[in-house]
């Protein structure tokens, strides 16, 4: 059986783990980080919060520059 020295463990390597993995390993622990998925960033970064800011924003820039006019 393996055996594995890790001061934590983190599960999921969203928004959350990333940044207790990085604040773990910046106070001297050695941190584990376990993530499924190929890439880290979790669903806000790849299908959540970020892609839908930016999706708003484009719409919002192309409305400013006479794209089509913004109704409230």
């Amino acid at each position: 059986m393996a055996t594995y020295d890790y001061d934590i463990g983190i599960i999921g390597g969203g928004a959350a783990g990333l940044t207790v993995a990085s604040g773990a390993a910046q106070l001297g622990a050695k941190t584990l980080l376990v993530e499924k998925e190929k890439d880290l960033g979790g669903d806000c970064l790849h299908f959540g919060c970020v892609p839908s800011k930016t999706l708003a924003s484009a719409v919002h820039l192309f409305c400013c520059i006479g794209g089509f006019p913004m109704r409230n």
